[in-house]
């Protein structure tokens, strides 16, 4: 894996900074006091280590936590030990991830909510999410949640997905197929285990032309369920997180007032094939 270059502009101020790869672990050096694990996904073409510099979205997150005055360690995990890791106090961060639905369980400690362990920042970006179904199936729209019940749906281990859709998963009245990842839920679908999946469909689209699948073999449908906020999930395990979430959400205020995501996506234009930033 090449070695990550992030750059970026504040208050005139430019920003260099060299990415370093052990393994599953990336880290970006800002000599910067203090330090922050992040417990992430392989998500493409967002984030991942298949994905040219890391993606645009890790670029991103890299960013906010330098200019928090962090220095990021990335740690690339399967979703659900991820959470686990965050919700032990394991790590410091979980991200990226979405809205956190309020009755959502722990997926740690029996009888609790996932928020009694999680704390979420300031939204940072977005991502739509859509049911996906075979496109030999019965379906062309989207369904009402509450019509969940009637259909077989396959969504990630540890994944939030859309509150009113994650309420009506948990409540037992549904049956669910559950992966390891985003690539196994595609399977999932396509090999008629479940009758709908739900994902956002630049990661589905993505990882079908990767793994050489017909577009046409399985259908978005329309209208989108929600277009999901990005947060970074602290660990309220961890030491001083009140004081690691005030410098975030400081942070996150500072680079989108100075157009760094922008910034970000301009130099790996000219750095990356098309193909790994907008599949």
């Amino acid at each position: 894996m090449k070695q990550p270059i992030l750059e970026y502009q504040v208050d005139k101020q430019n920003y260099r900074y060299l990415g370093s790869w052990q393994g599953a672990i990336l880290s970006f050096d800002g000599s910067r006091e203090r330090k922050v694990v992040i417990a992430t996904l392989d998500w493409p073409p967002y984030i991942g280590r298949q994905e040219c510099q890391g993606g645009w979205l890790l670029q991103y997150m890299a960013a906010v936590m330098l200019q928090a005055g962090y220095n990021p360690e990335f740690r690339f995990l399967p979703w659900a030990r991820a959470v686990r890791m965050a919700e032990l106090g394991h790590v410091d961060i979980l991200a990226p991830e979405y809205e956190i639905e309020v009755s959502a369980p722990s997926d740690v400690v029996l009888g609790n909510t996932r928020l009694q362990h999680l704390a979420l920042s300031k939204p940072y970006a977005h991502t739509p999410v859509h049911y996906i179904s075979a496109a030999d199936g019965p379906l062309t729209q989207a369904p009402d949640p509450q019509s969940l019940s009637d259909y077989r749906v396959g969504v990630v281990r540890g994944y939030q997905n859309a509150p009113e859709v994650d309420k009506m998963l948990d409540s037992g009245r549904v049956i669910v197929e559950q992966a390891i990842d985003d690539s196994q839920n595609l399977q999932l679908l396509l090999h008629g285990r479940v009758n709908l999946i739900v994902a956002d469909p630049l990661v589905i689209t993505t990882l079908a032309k990767r793994q050489n699948i017909a577009g046409d073999s399985y259908r978005v449908l329309q209208p989108a369920i929600t277009d999901q906020p990005l947060y970074f999930a602290l660990s309220t395990a961890r030491p001083q997180w009140q004081r690691l979430m005030a410098d975030i959400n400081s942070a996150i205020g500072q680079v989108q007032a100075h157009g760094v995501r922008a910034q970000i996506m301009n130099r790996l234009t000219q750095r990356c094939p098309s193909s790994m930033l907008n599949e």
